[in-house]
Formats: structure tokens, C-alpha cells, sequence
């Protein structure tokens, strides 16, 4: 088992997410690996396909994944919860960020075809 590091689920597997860390950046310059599930995976998606259809500035502060200084844009997750299943939660995200779940997204779903294809 597995926690996703956004909404901090857990379950067998997660979607790696290449991170590039600031405070990271001379030991890891080729970023660190991360875990998303699939609920955050596609949240960031949809966020990341917002922003690039019509641009805005977002707001500047810490990106909740990377902890870059940076401009921020809202992504609304599920975030488990003991008292109601599951909550809606917003947290910030950089651009940085948005493009690496989206290519991660890509491949994820490339794969799941892939397999899919292959077990018929």
C-alpha cells in the first residue's frame, strides 16, 4: 500500500508524477518521482486543460506539491475523510506541476489502453 501525496489516500498503486523540488534541485536535477491516484491525477488534468484554454495569472505563493514559490493555480481533489467518505479539498498547484501530471496523465492512460488491448 500506497499513500497519494495530494489527498494522502491509500491503495496498492499510484501514478508516478515527475517533481522538480527546489530544494532538490543539485541532488535531483532530473526532478524526484511522486505518487498521485487517479482522483488527483485527473483533477490536475482538468486544471491544467483549463488553464491552457483560457490563460489566467493565478495567485503567487508555495505550490502544494513542489513547494516552489510561484504562480498558483486552484485544483479541487477528494480528500479522504473518517466522518463523511470523502470531502472536497483545494489545493494550489504550479504550472511546473500542472505540465508534469499532465504528461504523466498521457502515459498512464496510454498504458491502461495498452494493457487493455493486450488482455483481449
Amino acid at each position: 500500500m500506497t499513500d497519494c501525496d495530494l489527498c494522502g489516500v491509500g491503495i496498492p498503486t499510484v501514478v508516478p508524477v515527475r517533481v522538480f523540488k527546489p530544494k532538490y534541485e543539485h541532488s535531483y536535477p532530473h526532478g524526484m518521482w511522486q505518487g498521485l491516484c487517479e482522483g488527483c491525477l485527473n483533477a490536475g488534468k482538468k486544471t491544467h486543460d483549463a488553464q491552457a484554454e483560457s490563460p489566467s495569472c493565478g495567485t503567487a505563493g508555495k505550490c502544494d506539491f513542489c513547494s516552489a514559490i510561484a504562480q498558483l493555480y486552484d485544483v479541487t481533489i477528494s480528500r479522504p475523510s473518517f466522518s463523511k467518505g470523502a470531502e472536497e479539498d483545494t489545493v494550489q498547484l504550479c504550472k511546473k506541476c500542472l505540465v508534469s501530471i499532465n504528461e504523466s496523465h498521457e502515459a498512464w492512460e496510454k498504458q491502461k489502453a495498452e494493457d487493455a488491448h493486450a488482455h483481449h
